[in-house]
């Protein structure tokens, strides 16, 4: 990532290559990144392809994400609404918001999916929880369309989800505390994923 920071991208490129060859599926992430903008090596939406795609099978959201991008726009692969979708759920249901946002337009359209205002506004506002302030807006355009029913049963899913969610980070405070004594001070727990953060847009 310090090679992508300071635009040495061919560094870049080898670092990640040699890394999301032993596997690591936020380097395989980081490496389709450098194929799809042309960074440090020729632009190549196939080779991006194929880096996204041994991310995505390896369950990483992003991966599944940038993939649901590539078969919305037909980048590397047939464009294929329905296989975006497919994909962008995979990444959504694993908190991943662009994808969710990408999902509650889909929705909202009926495009590579089944219209649906109520999954539309369930999407969007997963999008908006986790930071995507456009979602925000399209939802508010949404719920001018929507019938009172519409609205109470999608108010009926976020709130299940947000019970959903509250429940799982309180099990997982809980086995943090637990973990606590055999793993000393608990220092770096949560290691693995910060490159993804940093990755090339």
């Amino acid at each position: 990532m310090k090679a992508v920071e300071r635009g040495d991208y061919p560094a870049a490129l080898r670092e990640f290559k040699q890394a999301a060859e032993r596997g690591d599926p936020a380097a395989q992430v980081n490496l389709g990144n450098l194929y799809m903008k042309g960074l440090g090596v020729e632009q190549d939406y196939a080779a991006a392809e194929r880096w996204y795609r041994q991310a995505a099978d390896h369950g990483d959201p992003i991966g599944q994400g940038k993939l649901g991008i590539l078969y919305y726009y037909g980048l590397g692969v047939d464009k294929n609404t329905d296989e975006a979708a497919r994909w962008f759920v995979k990444a959504a249901e694993q908190g991943e918001p662009s994808a969710a946002a990408v999902l509650g337009s889909m929705y909202a359209e009926g495009e590579g999916v089944i219209r649906d205002n109520v999954k539309a506004y369930y999407w969007y506002t997963l999008a908006a929880d986790g930071g995507q302030t456009d979602a925000l807006e399209a939802r508010a355009t949404l719920v001018d369309e929507m019938t009172p029913g519409e609205i109470g049963e999608a108010l009926q899913r976020v709130g299940e989800w947000r019970e959903a969610q509250l429940k799982a980070a309180k099990a997982s405070a809980k086995e943090g505390k637990a973990a606590e004594p055999a793993s000393g001070k608990g220092k770096n727990r949560a290691g693995g994923g910060c490159a993804r953060k940093k990755s090339p847009k």
